[in-house]
């Protein structure tokens, strides 16, 4: 059974490390043309765009799916190798990878967020507020203020008046306590599931 496991963590393991070069390569888009290209993209499209019909994993111009994809490839991967390493199943293990690999998904995004916004923020601080209509930044500003408005209105009833640079203060502000928070909140609640009897 523990030949069988390691196997199968193993297949995952290599499996979520082609999906990851079929990731890079969509940015390169020649070489998914190439023989190589070719082979990888047909092993791994199925698996992927299964997740990239989802909608929801879209917001804006920014397609998460890769990152859940890959994210419940290194999941699986993970509880396979909890099981062959304990040599039982152990579900206090099992929620405590569940939720760690969750959150780190989460994170990952909350953090690609906070990047984003950071770098915006000064950007419009360095050019006082003005920007162009040719400029790059409107279309990730087309998604950042309805988020940064809508994050900032937790916060303030009068949004109407607000700077679109101080709502991206109060988002980055948030984000961050949250990603702060969620992981000081996760290690306790990762550390109660490995004390779980069963």
């Amino acid at each position: 059974m523990s030949v069988i496991l390691s196997l199968l963590s193993a297949v995952l393991t290599v499996y979520t490390v082609l999906c990851f070069i079929n990731i890079i390569m969509s940015w390169l888009p020649g070489v998914k043309f190439t023989a190589f290209g070719k082979f990888i993209s047909s092993v791994t499209d199925p698996y992927l765009t299964f997740f990239s019909k989802w909608r929801f994993l879209t917001i804006g111009h920014i397609d998460f799916s890769p990152i859940i994809s890959i994210g419940l490839l290194s999941l699986a991967s993970s509880i396979l190798g909890g099981i062959q390493s304990t040599g039982r199943i152990y579900f206090g293990g099992i929620l405590a990878t569940i939720i760690y690999m969750l959150w780190n998904i989460v994170s990952s995004i909350l953090s690609i967020f906070l990047l984003f916004i950071i770098i915006r923020w000064i950007m419009l601080l360095v050019s006082k507020g003005n920007s162009s209509y040719s400029s790059p930044w409107n279309q990730i500003d087309s998604f950042l203020q309805n988020f940064s408005y809508k994050v900032a209105g937790t916060f303030s009833k009068n949004t109407f008046s607000m700077t679109y640079k101080k709502s991206l203060l109060i988002t980055w502000i948030t984000l961050l306590v949250l990603l702060l928070l969620g992981n000081f909140l996760i290690r306790i609640l990762v550390g109660l599931c490995y004390k779980m009897p069963f």
